[in-house]
């Protein structure tokens, strides 16, 4: 089973929802591709890489007789999927191998995770195989080398490095899909500019992290007995100074048929 890259999302999946802003809206691309296909009826849509499958529940929305499949390599984030929505299928596969016949989705998606996998082509490439003809494949990822200047790199200087690795040049994926089979690669860029309360964000990360730690702490208690260790966990006055930040980037969304 191939896994990220990046994360062991098994982890974190019981955190992974309480972090901020983890909502989802309707795919606007999942949402174009009925109106230009009324006379295909319901379709079948396939979320690559779902995570806890928010996407999928949003999806409900415009896609309500749709048959909603949540592919995920961690068991761990299909398992909050499956709780929230038991009527969608969620597979635990890997995306560059799934257990799913041919020619069997209208609509495949992969939002913000193109940059996990390992062998990209080959998941392109199931992409492709899935598909019915006149199909869509839609991807929808940052483009690190489109915003040098994001506040995060500031911060983080090393992850510079670590998302030139691991993220694509949109050049590079939009010729991969084109190997693969597809026609038709349109790439369409969006500024996404964010503010957020300082505040209010702490707040939130702190309730995350004061969780994560009482769970090693218990965790911890479990291996070594009564070791006398304490667990001491980051606060805020009750009156934190409020304080906007705002970051920008620029994501891609790169579809194709």
């Amino acid at each position: 089973m191939s896994r990220s890259i990046r994360l062991d999302y098994d982890k974190i999946a019981h955190l992974y929802d309480s972090q901020p802003y983890r909502a989802k809206s309707p795919d606007p691309e999942l949402s174009a591709f009925i109106r230009e296909h009324p006379a295909r009826g319901p379709i079948s849509v396939l979320d690559i890489a779902c995570g806890t499958g928010n996407q999928l529940i949003a999806n409900r929305a415009v896609a309500p007789e749709a048959w909603l499949v949540g592919a995920d390599a961690s068991f761990g984030m299909l398992r909050q999927g499956c709780a929230k929505a038991p009527d969608i299928a969620w597979i635990r596969a890997d995306a560059t191998a799934l257990p799913l016949s041919s020619r069997t989705f209208d609509f495949v998606g992969c939002q913000f995770a193109f940059h996990h996998f390992q062998d990209k082509r080959r998941m392109l490439a199931e992409g492709f195989r899935l598909l019915r003809p006149g199909g869509r494949l839609v991807l929808h990822n940052m483009g690190p080398e489109e915003c040098p200047d994001w506040i995060y790199y500031r911060y983080f200087p090393a992850a510079r490095g670590a998302d030139a690795r691991d993220f694509w040049p949109v050049a590079k994926v939009t010729t991969a899909m084109t190997q693969v089979g597809f026609v038709a690669v349109q790439v369409q860029y969006e500024h996404v500019r964010s503010e957020r309360d300082l505040s209010h964000w702490l707040r939130a990360f702190v309730a995350v992290t004061s969780a994560r730690n009482c769970k090693r702490s218990r965790m911890r208690s479990t291996r070594q007995g009564s070791s006398g260790w304490r667990r001491s966990s980051p606060t805020l006055p009750s009156r934190a100074p409020a304080r906007i930040i705002s970051a920008s980037l620029r994501s891609a969304r790169i579809r194709a048929r």
